[in-house]
């Protein structure tokens, strides 16, 4: 089931991080509700509600015990591998949330190995060329891979971010997080797209 409530984006948003309020699922995914605003403040607000669902994913996601990053008792990490489409302010606004108990920090780099504590990475744009190698090498590694690379969840991503009229949305690959580990809870699935890879549904056809 894709959820969608629109909400007129406020014209100076007064902080980085969008606050859910839904009853019963406790989760409210957060569009455009103009697109012709969203195409002119794209820099900004888009990855403003990115950022947003990137530390709303955690909320969401169990991560299995048997990995260094599930029992790390330090900062729940969030990557951004190559070059950071978010700013600063992202980092500011983290200060403020934890995830069960946890701080949260970013980390940025252009190696994955840098990457290899973080709960969830965030895969730029300018990685596409090296996506299926990037995919690859995070198979098993019990981290939960983000981008909005496009058809990014149906090529062995776990989430993709897409955008419909102007309105951020998200797929969701369930098959590759049980792969890796991770259980997303059913909240989430509701609210997303699922898709299979591109290879799975090739085979099913």
């Amino acid at each position: 089931m894709n959820v969608c409530l629109p909400i007129n984006p406020p014209r100076r948003p007064a902080g980085l991080l969008v606050r859910w309020l839904c009853p019963g699922l406790v989760w409210l995914v957060t569009c455009f509700g103009d697109a012709a605003r969203a195409e002119e403040t794209s820099s900004s607000l888009e990855y403003e509600v990115k950022s947003a669902f990137l530390v709303k994913f955690a909320m969401f996601v169990e991560w299995p015990t048997n990995t260094v990053n599930a029992t790390n008792r330090g900062a729940f990490l969030i990557g951004i591998l190559g070059d950071d489409p978010f700013g600063a302010r992202f980092d500011e606004a983290v200060k403020k949330e934890t995830v069960r108990g946890r701080t949260v920090q970013l980390k940025r780099a252009k190696d994955l190995a840098e990457l290899a504590e973080c709960q969830i990475i965030f895969i730029s744009a300018s990685e596409s060329r090296r996506l299926p190698e990037l995919l690859q090498a995070l198979a098993g590694k019990g981290i939960l891979s983000v981008a909005d690379e496009p058809g990014f969840a149906g090529r062995g991503g776990m989430i993709g971010f897409i955008k419909e009229a102007g309105k951020i949305r998200f797929e969701i690959n369930p098959g590759a997080a049980e792969k890796a580990g991770l259980k997303v809870s059913s909240k989430l699935l509701q609210v997303g797209r699922r898709v299979a890879e591109l290879a799975t549904t090739t085979a099913a056809g």
